[in-house]
Protein backbone atom coordinates (compact mmCIF):
# COMPACT_ATOMS: atom_id res chain seq x y z
CA UNK A 1 0.00 0.00 0.00
CA UNK A 2 1.24 3.32 -0.50
CA UNK A 3 0.24 6.56 1.06
CA UNK A 4 0.46 10.18 -0.50
CA UNK A 5 1.51 12.85 1.95
CA UNK A 6 2.14 16.85 2.31
CA UNK A 7 3.99 18.89 4.43
CA UNK A 8 6.47 15.91 4.92
CA UNK A 9 9.26 17.72 5.48
CA UNK A 10 7.77 20.17 8.24
CA UNK A 11 7.70 19.63 11.98
CA UNK A 12 4.71 17.54 12.10
CA UNK A 13 4.29 16.01 8.86
CA UNK A 14 8.25 14.98 9.48
CA UNK A 15 6.70 12.65 12.26
CA UNK A 16 3.98 11.64 10.87
CA UNK A 17 5.89 10.16 8.53
CA UNK A 18 8.54 8.39 10.68
CA UNK A 19 5.15 6.99 12.46
CA UNK A 20 4.04 5.57 9.47
CA UNK A 21 7.02 3.91 8.48
CA UNK A 22 7.54 2.48 12.06
CA UNK A 23 3.70 1.31 12.68
CA UNK A 24 2.93 -0.07 8.66
CA UNK A 25 5.57 -1.86 6.19
CA UNK A 26 3.81 0.99 3.46
CA UNK A 27 5.27 3.18 0.93
CA UNK A 28 5.01 7.03 1.03
CA UNK A 29 4.83 9.27 -1.73
CA UNK A 30 5.66 12.64 -0.48
CA UNK A 31 4.56 16.15 -2.45
CA UNK A 32 7.72 17.97 -1.97
CA UNK A 33 8.73 20.99 -3.45
CA UNK A 34 11.61 20.81 -5.96
CA UNK A 35 12.89 20.92 -9.45
CA UNK A 36 12.75 17.49 -10.10
CA UNK A 37 11.57 14.27 -8.48
CA UNK A 38 15.64 13.45 -7.22
CA UNK A 39 15.96 16.76 -5.99
CA UNK A 40 13.08 17.00 -4.00
CA UNK A 41 13.72 13.38 -3.15
CA UNK A 42 17.10 14.36 -1.79
CA UNK A 43 15.31 17.38 0.11
CA UNK A 44 12.78 14.67 1.84
CA UNK A 45 15.78 12.43 2.85
CA UNK A 46 17.31 14.97 4.25
CA UNK A 47 14.50 16.21 6.33
CA UNK A 48 13.34 13.32 7.86
CA UNK A 49 16.71 11.38 8.41
CA UNK A 50 17.28 14.92 10.60
CA UNK A 51 14.27 14.55 12.15
CA UNK A 52 15.06 10.82 12.93
CA UNK A 53 18.44 11.43 14.76
CA UNK A 54 16.56 14.16 16.71
CA UNK A 55 13.92 11.37 18.10
CA UNK A 56 16.40 9.50 18.98
CA UNK A 57 14.80 7.06 15.80
CA UNK A 58 18.06 6.54 13.43
CA UNK A 59 17.26 2.88 13.06
CA UNK A 60 14.32 4.14 10.44
CA UNK A 61 16.78 5.79 8.32
CA UNK A 62 17.00 2.32 6.55
CA UNK A 63 13.18 2.68 6.15
CA UNK A 64 13.27 6.54 4.83
CA UNK A 65 15.68 5.54 1.87
CA UNK A 66 13.83 2.51 0.86
CA UNK A 67 10.09 3.19 1.62
CA UNK A 68 9.31 7.10 0.88
CA UNK A 69 10.26 8.85 -2.07
CA UNK A 70 9.50 12.05 -3.79
CA UNK A 71 6.79 13.82 -5.72
CA UNK A 72 7.86 17.02 -7.08
CA UNK A 73 4.82 19.16 -6.91
CA UNK A 74 3.44 21.96 -4.44
CA UNK A 75 -0.46 22.36 -3.29
CA UNK A 76 -0.42 25.67 -3.99
CA UNK A 77 -0.99 24.70 -7.96
CA UNK A 78 -4.09 23.43 -9.31
CA UNK A 79 -4.34 19.50 -8.77
CA UNK A 80 -0.72 20.06 -6.92
CA UNK A 81 0.71 20.44 -10.13
CA UNK A 82 0.89 16.46 -10.24
CA UNK A 83 0.34 14.10 -12.80
CA UNK A 84 -2.10 11.81 -11.33
CA UNK A 85 -1.33 8.71 -13.43
CA UNK A 86 2.07 8.62 -12.45
CA UNK A 87 1.31 7.58 -8.55
CA UNK A 88 0.53 4.29 -8.02
CA UNK A 89 -2.95 3.62 -6.10
CA UNK A 90 -3.09 5.37 -2.80
CA UNK A 91 -4.27 3.80 0.00
CA UNK A 92 -4.97 7.48 2.01
CA UNK A 93 -4.06 10.95 1.53
CA UNK A 94 -2.35 12.84 4.93
CA UNK A 95 -2.55 17.04 4.43
CA UNK A 96 -0.19 18.22 6.62
CA UNK A 97 1.20 21.50 4.23
CA UNK A 98 0.17 24.92 6.26
CA UNK A 99 1.75 28.55 6.37
CA UNK A 100 2.01 29.40 9.72
CA UNK A 101 2.09 32.90 9.33
CA UNK A 102 -0.28 35.14 10.81
CA UNK A 103 0.44 38.94 9.99
CA UNK A 104 -1.60 41.00 7.74
CA UNK A 105 0.94 41.33 5.73
CA UNK A 106 1.08 37.70 4.50
CA UNK A 107 -2.52 37.39 4.13
CA UNK A 108 -3.05 36.66 0.45
CA UNK A 109 0.24 34.11 0.78
CA UNK A 110 -1.56 32.22 3.88
CA UNK A 111 -4.99 31.78 2.22
CA UNK A 112 -3.08 30.61 -0.74
CA UNK A 113 -1.69 27.71 1.26
CA UNK A 114 -4.33 27.31 3.56
CA UNK A 115 -7.34 27.60 1.86
CA UNK A 116 -6.47 27.54 -1.79
CA UNK A 117 -3.89 24.47 -0.95
CA UNK A 118 -6.93 22.41 0.70
CA UNK A 119 -8.81 22.77 -2.16
CA UNK A 120 -6.28 21.71 -4.26
CA UNK A 121 -5.41 18.51 -2.21
CA UNK A 122 -8.96 17.76 -2.19
CA UNK A 123 -8.81 18.16 -6.42
CA UNK A 124 -5.85 15.59 -6.12
CA UNK A 125 -7.51 13.02 -4.01
CA UNK A 126 -10.74 13.12 -6.26
CA UNK A 127 -8.42 12.87 -9.18
CA UNK A 128 -6.44 9.61 -7.52
CA UNK A 129 -9.94 7.62 -7.00
CA UNK A 130 -10.84 9.71 -4.26
CA UNK A 131 -8.72 7.30 -1.11
CA UNK A 132 -9.48 8.51 2.47
CA UNK A 133 -8.13 12.28 3.03
CA UNK A 134 -6.37 12.94 6.58
CA UNK A 135 -6.65 16.71 7.20
CA UNK A 136 -4.57 18.44 9.89
CA UNK A 137 -5.92 21.63 11.08
CA UNK A 138 -5.32 23.42 14.51
CA UNK A 139 -7.24 23.16 17.48
CA UNK A 140 -7.62 27.03 17.92
CA UNK A 141 -9.97 27.00 15.11
CA UNK A 142 -12.04 27.56 18.03
CA UNK A 143 -10.76 31.49 18.08
CA UNK A 144 -12.13 33.47 20.65
CA UNK A 145 -14.58 30.50 21.74
CA UNK A 146 -14.26 29.88 25.98
CA UNK A 147 -14.96 26.62 27.75
CA UNK A 148 -14.49 22.98 26.60
CA UNK A 149 -14.32 22.83 22.35
CA UNK A 150 -15.87 19.88 21.21
CA UNK A 151 -14.75 17.48 17.91
CA UNK A 152 -17.00 19.55 15.15
CA UNK A 153 -16.33 21.03 12.03
CA UNK A 154 -15.29 24.37 12.30
CA UNK A 155 -17.84 27.12 12.83
CA UNK A 156 -17.63 29.94 10.13
CA UNK A 157 -18.80 32.34 12.12
CA UNK A 158 -16.52 32.22 15.14
CA UNK A 159 -14.55 35.40 16.01
CA UNK A 160 -10.97 35.03 14.93
CA UNK A 161 -7.86 36.39 16.24
CA UNK A 162 -5.44 36.35 12.79
CA UNK A 163 -5.62 34.89 9.77
CA UNK A 164 -4.14 31.81 10.31
CA UNK A 165 -7.25 30.92 12.05
CA UNK A 166 -9.38 32.27 9.33
CA UNK A 167 -7.72 30.58 6.84
CA UNK A 168 -7.77 26.94 8.95
CA UNK A 169 -11.53 27.31 9.69
CA UNK A 170 -11.86 27.93 5.55
CA UNK A 171 -9.85 24.86 4.92
CA UNK A 172 -11.36 22.56 7.37
CA UNK A 173 -14.63 23.94 5.68
CA UNK A 174 -13.54 22.96 2.03
CA UNK A 175 -12.58 19.18 3.28
CA UNK A 176 -16.01 18.63 5.02
CA UNK A 177 -17.61 19.60 1.80
CA UNK A 178 -15.38 17.57 -0.14
CA UNK A 179 -17.47 13.98 -0.90
CA UNK A 180 -14.54 12.37 0.26
CA UNK A 181 -14.39 10.04 3.01
CA UNK A 182 -12.73 12.59 5.39
CA UNK A 183 -10.47 13.22 9.18
CA UNK A 184 -10.00 16.63 10.96
CA UNK A 185 -6.58 16.39 12.56
CA UNK A 186 -6.50 19.09 15.22
CA UNK A 187 -3.19 19.42 17.09
CA UNK A 188 -2.92 22.10 19.67
CA UNK A 189 0.45 23.85 20.60
CA UNK A 190 3.23 21.50 19.01
CA UNK A 191 6.34 21.05 21.05
CA UNK A 192 9.40 19.23 20.43
CA UNK A 193 9.85 15.41 21.47
CA UNK A 194 8.63 14.04 24.62
CA UNK A 195 11.95 12.18 25.26
CA UNK A 196 14.79 14.00 23.52
CA UNK A 197 12.87 17.73 23.36
CA UNK A 198 14.02 18.13 20.32
CA UNK A 199 12.58 20.20 17.88
CA UNK A 200 12.64 21.10 13.94
CA UNK A 201 10.40 24.14 13.96
CA UNK A 202 10.81 27.78 15.19
CA UNK A 203 7.11 28.93 15.15
CA UNK A 204 4.69 28.36 18.43
CA UNK A 205 6.01 28.00 21.76
CA UNK A 206 9.73 28.74 20.18
CA UNK A 207 8.39 31.61 18.55
CA UNK A 208 7.11 33.27 21.88
CA UNK A 209 11.04 32.69 22.78
CA UNK A 210 12.63 33.99 20.00
CA UNK A 211 10.07 37.12 20.38
CA UNK A 212 11.22 37.40 24.12
CA UNK A 213 14.93 37.50 23.41
CA UNK A 214 14.17 39.98 20.86
CA UNK A 215 12.25 42.00 23.25
CA UNK A 216 14.68 42.05 26.02
CA UNK A 217 17.64 42.70 23.56
CA UNK A 218 16.28 45.85 22.34
CA UNK A 219 15.53 47.10 25.86
CA UNK A 220 18.82 46.11 26.81
CA UNK A 221 20.28 48.08 24.06
CA UNK A 222 18.20 51.35 25.07
CA UNK A 223 17.37 50.98 29.19
CA UNK A 224 20.44 48.91 30.53
CA UNK A 225 19.29 46.38 33.06
CA UNK A 226 16.20 48.09 33.51
CA UNK A 227 14.11 44.12 32.84
CA UNK A 228 16.12 42.37 35.93
CA UNK A 229 13.77 44.59 38.52
CA UNK A 230 10.26 45.15 36.10
CA UNK A 231 8.06 42.84 35.69
CA UNK A 232 6.00 43.85 32.16
CA UNK A 233 2.65 43.25 32.04
CA UNK A 234 0.87 40.40 29.70
CA UNK A 235 -2.52 40.35 28.51
CA UNK A 236 -3.27 36.53 29.49
CA UNK A 237 -5.50 34.53 32.07
CA UNK A 238 -3.08 33.04 33.84
CA UNK A 239 -5.35 30.57 35.14
CA UNK A 240 -6.05 29.35 31.57
CA UNK A 241 -4.53 25.41 30.04
CA UNK A 242 -1.99 26.32 27.54
CA UNK A 243 -2.07 23.03 25.50
CA UNK A 244 1.59 21.74 24.78
CA UNK A 245 1.17 18.38 23.40
CA UNK A 246 4.58 16.82 21.84
CA UNK A 247 5.47 16.15 18.88
CA UNK A 248 5.47 12.11 19.07
CA UNK A 249 2.56 12.08 20.74
CA UNK A 250 0.49 14.01 17.81
CA UNK A 251 2.05 12.10 14.94
CA UNK A 252 0.89 8.68 17.14
CA UNK A 253 -2.32 10.12 17.77
CA UNK A 254 -2.99 11.36 13.93
CA UNK A 255 -1.98 8.00 12.61
CA UNK A 256 -3.81 6.20 15.16
CA UNK A 257 -7.15 7.65 14.42
CA UNK A 258 -6.32 8.17 10.28
CA UNK A 259 -5.58 4.30 10.03
CA UNK A 260 -8.47 3.46 12.47
CA UNK A 261 -11.04 6.53 13.46
CA UNK A 262 -14.01 6.48 11.64
CA UNK A 263 -14.26 9.12 8.82
CA UNK A 264 -16.24 12.61 8.39
CA UNK A 265 -15.18 12.64 12.18
CA UNK A 266 -12.83 15.49 14.01
CA UNK A 267 -10.38 14.14 16.19
CA UNK A 268 -8.61 16.62 18.56
CA UNK A 269 -4.72 16.00 19.05
CA UNK A 270 -4.55 17.67 22.66
CA UNK A 271 -2.86 17.54 26.22
CA UNK A 272 -5.21 16.61 28.63
CA UNK A 273 -2.42 17.18 30.80
CA UNK A 274 -1.04 20.60 29.85
CA UNK A 275 0.05 23.37 32.27
CA UNK A 276 -1.56 26.12 32.97
CA UNK A 277 -0.47 29.66 30.91
CA UNK A 278 0.68 31.12 34.76
CA UNK A 279 3.13 28.62 35.10
CA UNK A 280 4.20 27.73 31.62
CA UNK A 281 4.76 31.45 30.82
CA UNK A 282 6.59 32.37 34.14
CA UNK A 283 8.88 29.45 33.20
CA UNK A 284 9.32 31.05 29.84
CA UNK A 285 10.37 34.33 30.66
CA UNK A 286 12.26 32.92 33.51
CA UNK A 287 14.73 30.69 30.38
CA UNK A 288 15.30 34.15 28.36
CA UNK A 289 16.08 36.13 31.40
CA UNK A 290 13.28 37.92 32.05
CA UNK A 291 11.38 38.06 35.67
CA UNK A 292 8.16 36.59 35.40
CA UNK A 293 5.13 39.01 33.96
CA UNK A 294 2.42 40.86 35.25
CA UNK A 295 -1.11 39.59 34.24
CA UNK A 296 -3.23 41.93 33.00
CA UNK A 297 -6.61 41.96 30.98
CA UNK A 298 -6.14 45.40 29.28
CA UNK A 299 -3.42 47.52 27.81
CA UNK A 300 -5.36 50.76 29.08
CA UNK A 301 -2.08 51.67 31.53
CA UNK A 302 0.41 50.05 28.50
CA UNK A 303 3.65 52.09 28.45
CA UNK A 304 5.68 52.32 24.70
CA UNK A 305 8.20 49.22 26.13
CA UNK A 306 4.85 47.42 27.45
CA UNK A 307 3.26 47.78 24.15
CA UNK A 308 6.48 46.40 22.36
CA UNK A 309 6.20 42.87 23.87
CA UNK A 310 2.20 43.03 23.50
CA UNK A 311 2.99 43.65 19.81
CA UNK A 312 5.37 40.85 19.78
CA UNK A 313 3.19 37.99 21.30
CA UNK A 314 0.43 39.46 20.07
CA UNK A 315 -0.27 35.79 17.74
CA UNK A 316 -0.30 33.99 20.74
CA UNK A 317 -3.20 36.06 22.59
CA UNK A 318 -5.59 32.95 21.47
CA UNK A 319 -3.72 30.54 23.68
CA UNK A 320 -2.86 32.90 26.60
CA UNK A 321 -6.09 34.82 27.20
CA UNK A 322 -9.16 32.79 26.03
CA UNK A 323 -9.50 29.68 28.96
CA UNK A 324 -10.27 26.42 27.00
CA UNK A 325 -10.32 22.66 27.01
CA UNK A 326 -10.52 20.58 24.32
CA UNK A 327 -12.90 17.43 24.25
CA UNK A 328 -10.66 13.85 23.04
CA UNK A 329 -13.67 11.49 23.43
CA UNK A 330 -13.61 10.56 19.50
CA UNK A 331 -9.50 10.48 19.43
CA UNK A 332 -9.52 8.09 22.75
CA UNK A 333 -11.97 6.03 21.25
CA UNK A 334 -10.33 5.61 17.99
CA UNK A 335 -7.33 4.34 20.15
CA UNK A 336 -9.50 2.27 22.52
CA UNK A 337 -11.23 0.60 19.16
CA UNK A 338 -7.31 -0.17 17.71
CA UNK A 339 -6.17 -1.42 20.91
CA UNK A 340 -3.09 1.16 20.38
CA UNK A 341 -0.89 1.70 23.25
CA UNK A 342 -1.65 5.40 24.13
CA UNK A 343 -1.19 7.66 27.07
CA UNK A 344 -3.47 10.09 26.57
CA UNK A 345 -1.62 12.79 28.96
CA UNK A 346 1.84 13.99 29.16
CA UNK A 347 2.32 15.29 32.57
CA UNK A 348 3.90 18.75 32.76
CA UNK A 349 4.68 19.78 36.35
CA UNK A 350 6.96 22.59 37.07
CA UNK A 351 10.11 22.86 35.24
CA UNK A 352 9.27 21.07 32.18
CA UNK A 353 8.58 23.43 30.12
CA UNK A 354 11.88 24.48 31.16
CA UNK A 355 13.64 21.42 30.11
CA UNK A 356 11.50 22.32 26.37
CA UNK A 357 12.95 26.37 26.60
CA UNK A 358 15.84 25.74 27.20
CA UNK A 359 16.68 22.59 24.41
CA UNK A 360 15.75 25.20 22.18
CA UNK A 361 18.16 28.48 23.83
CA UNK A 362 21.27 26.33 24.07
CA UNK A 363 20.76 25.48 19.91
CA UNK A 364 20.71 29.39 19.61
CA UNK A 365 23.35 29.92 21.82
CA UNK A 366 25.65 27.09 20.05
CA UNK A 367 24.61 28.38 16.71
CA UNK A 368 26.31 32.40 17.87
CA UNK A 369 22.91 33.85 17.30
CA UNK A 370 20.67 36.31 18.88
CA UNK A 371 17.31 35.11 18.89
CA UNK A 372 16.68 32.31 16.23
CA UNK A 373 18.72 29.07 15.39
CA UNK A 374 20.50 29.24 11.87
CA UNK A 375 17.54 28.33 9.14
CA UNK A 376 19.40 25.75 7.57
CA UNK A 377 19.63 24.06 11.24
CA UNK A 378 15.63 22.88 10.90
CA UNK A 379 13.79 20.37 7.89
CA UNK A 380 12.30 22.90 6.42
CA UNK A 381 11.60 26.45 5.10
CA UNK A 382 10.10 29.08 7.67
CA UNK A 383 6.51 29.57 7.47
CA UNK A 384 6.05 26.65 6.71
CA UNK A 385 4.81 23.02 8.26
Amino acid sequence: MTHLLTGATGFVGAAMALELLDRTPDDLRCLVRGPDAAAATLRLHNALSHAARLYDRADLIPAIAGRTRAVAGDVTEPGCGVDPSALPPVTAVWHAAASLRFEDRYAAEIHTMNVVGAGNVVDLAKALGGPPLNHVSTAYVAGARTGTVTETVADPAVRTHNHYERTKIEGELIVARSGLDWRILRPSIVIGHSRTLAVTSYSGMYGFLSALLVFRRTVERNFGHLLRFKAIPLIADPDAPLDFVPVDLVARDSVTVGLHGPSETVYHLTNPAAPFVGGAIAELFESTGLRPPRYVTGDGQFTSMDRKLDDAVEFYSSYLAYAKTFDRANTDAAAAAAVVRTDAEFPMPPGTVRRFADWYLELIRADGRVSAPARQLFAYRTGRR
